[in-house]
């Protein structure tokens, strides 16, 4: 073992310790000790930005939405882990459309180049639509000597409006070993609450990414940290909203994942791929995912997982068709994500390779 190894090592031990400090010591009903009792809250809705946890790829949406150790990276990582761009063996291009809940559209894409010893470099842009929505106003009841009911009624004639979200992004990953691969991605934010009487505003965040390669088979350890950013404010609000904007945080996470894959031998038309991932987010209870992707001759794949800890999701599947015509590379991939009683997600994205 190197010392890249250990190193990797005492930083999971670290990662793992316990995010609530507590000495205290329970006999019977009575507590001794010095001890800090837990938030009575979860931090469920403290932070803006959701858009950015939206799945971009088909293929992770399916395996769990494990977006940390997944091999054979390619354009679409430099949403999820940048450090995995540096699996593109020339040019990479990428491009999805999502059918997002509520009618929502979602549209991403991104390039990724191999400079060489120059690293790897690319763009990646997002672009969220709200869809049109009717304008409401609540209008105070008043009897018929003027003075207030508590009721009140809903006027439906102020017209329509819409929102939406837009982000830009660069990438750069590196090889720093033949085991080790670092990334990041800088993306600039609009966020549009309506289009008619304001309430805009924009923002940058940074992702940093790690795949360690153990030396173990082909066992992997990868560390994401996301949405790294400072906190903002909406502007142009309408002279109606007499309350002044708040603070919007980012909704940072950090994400620790491991893999392995069977059926290594060259070979073999079989390949299968199992990952797991830790989610510790700021605005949420910790989260666990795990999936699994089975490949057959290069070509027919299949995808599961399964996503815990979350209000709604769950179960995820897809499938997926690659085809190789002399230097270029085609891929095709399908999610269906469970949101319970939100009904059902479908992903669909596609990619196309230069080697």
């Amino acid at each position: 073992m190197n010392r890249h190894f250990y190193i990797l090592c005492a930083i999971l031990v670290v990662f793992f310790l316990p995010h609530r400090a507590s000495g205290q010591t329970t006999y019977g009903e009575q507590a001794f000790g010095l001890g800090i009792s837990p938030a009575p809250f979860e931090r469920v809705g403290m932070s803006g930005w959701q858009f950015l946890k939206i799945p971009t790829s088909a293929r992770i949406a399916a395996m769990g939405g494990v977006a940390t150790a997944i091999s054979h990276g390619d354009a679409s990582f430099a949403f999820n882990n940048p450090a995995s761009t540096t699996d593109v063996e020339d040019l990479d291009i990428f491009v999805g459309r999502i059918n997002w809940i509520a009618d929502i559209g979602y549209n991403v894409g991104s390039v990724v180049k191999n400079l060489d010893q120059w690293g790897y470099v690319g763009i990646n842009a997002t672009a969220l639509d709200y869809g049109t929505m009717y304008r409401t106003e609540n209008i105070e009841v008043l009897d018929a000597a003027g003075r207030r009911t508590g009721n009140v009624s809903i006027n439906l004639d102020e017209g329509t409006f819409s929102g939406g979200n837009l982000s830009i992004g660069l990438t750069y990953g590196r090889k720093v070993t033949d085991r080790l691969q670092i990334g990041g991605n800088l993306r600039y934010m609009e966020e549009q609450l309506d289009d008619v009487q304001g309430a805009k505003t924009a923002n940058w965040a940074l992702d940093i990414g790690t795949v360690y390669y153990t030396g173990i088979k082909s066992l992997r350890i990868a560390m994401v940290g996301r949405n790294f950013g400072p906190d903002t404010q909406f502007s142009q609000y309408d002279e109606r909203i007499q309350t002044p904007p708040v603070n919007v945080r980012m909704p940072m996470s950090f994400s620790l994942g491991a893999a392995i894959d069977l059926f290594e031998d060259e070979e073999d038309p079989h390949f299968m791929t199992l990952v797991g991932e830790f989610v510790h987010p700021n605005d949420g209870r910790e989260k666990l995912n795990f999936g699994a992707e089975y490949t057959y001759n290069n070509m027919g794949i299949l995808r599961a997982g399964y996503r815990y800890n979350y209000d709604e999701e769950g179960l995820t599947i897809g499938a997926g068709v690659r085809h190789s015509t002399g230097q270029l590379g085609l891929r095709v991939d399908y999610a269906l994500v469970d949101f319970g009683r939100l009904d059902y997600v479908h992903l669909v994205t596609l990619g196309i390779s230069y080697k």
